[in-house]
């Protein structure tokens, strides 16, 4: 019973400052003078994804076609394949030249990664407008500029299916690899029609994607006090996004039938990323000009895609969601 007794004590004697009336500093419409806030805290993006590709197309198995490949390219040139020969094609090493054939091979896989969460922070600035019509509260506009580092990475495993298609040289020496033919030539002819097969083929590597992105927001809020010291907000606007995004990938593919493919690249992008924000946040008050609070926002961005060589990466920034914690200050 006595432990009882203390332990009730103790706790009104610790919560009686809270709600003592002569220590109340409530906002209370915040008309006292306190119409700035100043925010800055660390935020955790969370569902932000890269999609990999790789983008090659062999086109059908007949000739008078376009065909891309991970070694190579075999296109209409500028007669029309008269004769069934072309001009414009290329390869990229001697080891596919075999038999009086070139041989080229097109993997087909894609991938997604993503990392969560995407660390950054974030300044927020409100200016109060009013007070809430109906409700104990404010309403005002708010700015935010916010920063996230971006790191996205996939390491690549497991198996992709693979078509080999040969071509014909028809007796013609080719040119020494790395060979590239253009549409107008002058250059050696091949056969335009392919010899398909299927076959697959085991990766290893990774694809990446990192960088910067900086959000500016901009919207109105609105803030409801709950109690003497807490608080609930919405929000709600624009974001831009300025965003710098790097791609680097290294892969090898060792093919079911026997050889090795290798392809490495990288490439960076600028872009300025958009979409609409909504947002909540929760506020306890401490003093009269210091509170901590913590918060949650949707946005929907659009996406930005870049490529190296036939490999496209693509940020998938729509339905992302921001954990967010910070200190602000009420002058």
């Amino acid at each position: 019973m006595n432990r009882i007794f203390l332990s009730t004590t103790l706790t009104v004697a610790a919560l009686a400052p809270l709600a003592a009336p002569g220590q109340d500093f409530a906002r209370r419409q915040d008309t006292s003078g306190n119409l700035n806030r100043f925010s800055f805290g660390p935020t955790f993006g969370f569902n932000f994804k890269a999609h990999f590709n790789n983008n090659v197309n062999p086109g059908p198995a007949s000739g008078g076609a376009n065909h891309t490949y991970n070694d190579g390219y075999v296109l209409v040139d500028s007669s029309g394949n008269a004769g069934g020969l072309t001009q414009n094609w290329g390869y990229h090493n001697a080891a596919q030249a075999t038999g009086g054939n070139i041989n080229f091979h097109a993997i087909q896989d894609s991938s997604s990664a993503d990392g969560n969460p995407q660390y950054g922070g974030e300044f927020i600035y409100q200016r109060v407008i009013s007070s809430l019509p109906f409700l104990d509260g404010d309403w005002g506009l708010e700015s935010g500029f916010g920063f996230t580092e971006l790191d996205l990475k996939e390491n690549l495993s497991g198996s992709a299916p693979v078509t080999m298609d040969s071509y014909g040289l028809n007796g013609v020496i080719p040119p020494g690899a790395p060979y590239n033919g253009t549409s107008k030539g002058p250059g050696a002819l091949l056969g335009d029609t392919p010899t398909r097969t299927s076959s697959s083929a085991t990766l290893t590597g990774y694809q990446e994607l990192s960088g910067q992105m900086f959000t500016l927001r901009l919207g109105p809020f609105a803030e409801w006090n709950l109690t003497h010291h807490l608080s609930v907000a919405g929000s709600v606007g624009l974001t831009l996004a300025p965003t710098i995004v790097n791609y680097d990938f290294a892969e090898t593919a060792t093919l079911a039938g026997g050889g090795v493919l290798t392809s490495s690249g990288s490439s960076s992008k600028a872009e300025l990323l958009y979409g609409p924000y909504v947002g909540a946040m929760l506020r306890y008050d401490f003093s009269q000009a210091w509170s901590l609070d913590v918060g949650a926002r949707f946005q929907n961005l659009t996406d930005l895609s870049q490529s190296s060589g036939s490999h496209t990466a693509q940020l998938d920034a729509g339905c992302t969601v921001y954990a967010t914690a910070g200190l602000t200050w009420k002058f």
